[in-house]
């Protein structure tokens, strides 16, 4: 079952598995984390087995858009389908929000196993319902396609609905220095 983490496990899940799972132009400090579930923007999952962290995720939200901050499963069990449990549970807590995914752009890669590598990503998120919405986004340096869930939302209220949240997770000095959709 999932669960909600709170600070300690967070820094635990931090320092054993995200600083190994996400390079680091994309993984944020741990402390910008912290405060960001303190304050309420963002909520952390895992999915736990005897002790052992199968899967994880964090969601940010601002009204209507819920922004996959972080997700990741443990590489010794990918192709087991905890992914796609990750995938359902995280649907069935957006309730009536729009689920956006981040993925590296494929286009941007600079070696062909770095493509091969975002394309199964994408490929993942769409077999389990999410769709390409044809936005595209730098955030930090780091070039970014754009999916959702459901289907059907325009481009232009992706780009809302993303830059809300973005705005609520860096305020506006730090959306306008570093964001570009």
């Amino acid at each position: 079952m999932f669960q909600v983490q709170n600070n300690q496990q967070i820094t635990a899940i931090y320092n054993e598995y995200m600083v190994f799972d996400f390079p680091g132009d994309e993984l944020k400090p741990l402390a910008h984390i912290l405060s960001m579930v303190e304050d309420g923007t963002c909520t952390f999952y895992a999915l736990r087995q005897c002790d052992k962290v199968l899967s994880y995720f964090s969601v940010c939200q601002n009204g209507q858009g819920l922004l996959v901050d972080y997700l990741a499963v443990n590489p010794k069990l990918r192709g087991q389908g905890i992914g796609s449990q990750t995938l359902d549970f995280l649907k069935s807590i957006a309730k009536d929000k729009y689920i956006i995914i981040e993925c590296e752009d494929v286009e941007v890669a600079q070696a062909e196993a770095e493509k091969i590598q975002r394309q199964r990503r994408i490929n993942f998120y769409t077999r389990a319902g999410f769709t390409l919405t044809g936005v595209n986004s730098n955030l930090f340096g780091v070039d970014y396609t754009i999916l959702t869930y459901p289907t059907g939302i325009t481009p232009r209220r992706v780009k809302e609905l993303y830059s809300a949240v973005y705005l609520r997770m860096l305020g506006e000095s730090m959306f306008n220095r570093f964001m570009k959709i």
